[in-house]
């Protein structure tokens, strides 16, 4: 991990606060394994600030304004990137992540921890999933989604072995 000079928050650890606009860069972090949470919709940047200081959480943003803030060198992480690959390449190489943390232990769509799904939250839940004593099914507390491993999970974590390559390609 590298250390960020200056910094108030924690390298360990690591918990984001994605804005609005990369949305898609915080599922990413989420599939790996880490914090990564994202503002109200429309939050004005003050708040941004507010939160993630409050929240102990680098702020991750392509919106150059958040640099802009006096703190902003201890809470901001501004990707230069202008899609999303290379923001996700960016930010693997500024602070040499490992996208192989944790797979697979957070919701992707509300950042919850995971937890193995009872047989009764399958059928309730979600009776097209596999019953549990063939596949291991994940639960989300908040959202009640519904995590299994399928071709889709393989293909996801062929891409977060692709990105954890970024980090020894210097």
């Amino acid at each position: 991990m590298k250390v960020i000079e200056g910094s108030l928050c924690s390298l360990a650890p690591l918990r984001f606060l994605c804005d609005e606009m990369l949305n898609g860069l915080a599922q990413w972090l989420r599939v790996a394994g880490y914090d990564a949470s994202l503002p109200a919709r429309g939050s004005p940047d003050r708040q941004l600030v507010d939160q993630a200081r409050v929240e102990q959480r680098w702020i991750v943003t392509a919106d150059a304004d958040l640099l802009e803030f006096a703190c902003a060198p201890f809470y901001v992480l501004h990707l230069a990137g202008r899609d999303e690959q290379a923001r996700l390449r960016e930010l693997t190489r500024r602070l040499d992540l490992d996208w192989c943390f944790a797979p697979f232990s957070r919701c992707k769509n509300c950042n919850t921890p995971l937890y193995l799904a009872s047989d009764r939250e399958i059928r309730n839940f979600h009776p097209g999933v596999p019953e549990n004593g063939a596949r291991k099914v994940l639960a989300c507390s908040t959202c009640r989604q519904l995590y299994w491993e399928g071709s889709h999970v393989q293909r996801m974590r062929l891409r977060l072995e692709a990105m954890n390559s970024w980090r020894d390609a210097r």
